[in-house]
């Protein structure tokens, strides 16, 4: 029932461990985890050092309260298009996810970097099979029900240019 979508979450330490979890959103369509990221993008400048980076990206990524997909994903490379289909495929998801990948800075002073990207589901994928490729933040939001063309795009238009200016890389338009 709803628009279903989830949030891929991976957390790389200076160590190089990697922690993952995987969040399921019962209405985390149009705009909401986009707006999610730019929280996280604005929280990183107000974290308190002492706080464990999971917490802290958690934290900032507002997901206090969100279903947690319990599982240990920490096998899954979410850097790989298939990996995250197949965590995809076996979710309950309509419309799509947003993955997010959050790398320690090499020092403890340093900003994080992230890389970001966006997937069609089920219900948006059209003749394509769902998650098949990373899409635009402009292609995320045209197929929203609640898509607006002027107000949409400059938001999409924002949004890019924030998380460039922040130093976001975005997945490539890669194919499975």
């Amino acid at each position: 029932m709803g628009q279903r979508t989830n949030i891929l979450l991976q957390i790389e330490g200076r160590s190089g461990a990697r922690l993952n979890h995987v969040y399921h959103l019962q209405w985390g369509y149009y705009k909401y985890m986009p707006m999610a990221f730019l929280h996280l993008l604005s929280g990183q400048y107000f974290r308190q050092s002492a706080m464990d980076i999971y917490e802290s990206f958690t934290t900032m990524l507002d997901l206090d309260g969100i279903l947690t997909i319990e599982r240990d994903w920490n096998s899954y490379d979410f850097n790989k298009l298939a990996e995250c289909q197949n965590v995809l495929l076996h979710r309950d998801n309509n419309n799509g996810a947003m993955v997010v990948i959050v790398k320690e800075g090499v020092r403890a002073l340093c900003l994080p970097t992230y890389k970001l990207g966006f997937l069609l589901g089920p219900e948006d994928a059209g003749d394509e099979l769902p998650y098949a490729r990373w899409v635009s933040i402009h292609e995320f939001l045209q197929h929203q029900s609640r898509y607006d063309k002027e107000r949409d795009d400059a938001f999409a238009q924002a949004f890019e240019t924030i998380t460039t200016l922040s130093g976001t890389q975005y997945f490539s338009q890669q194919l499975l």
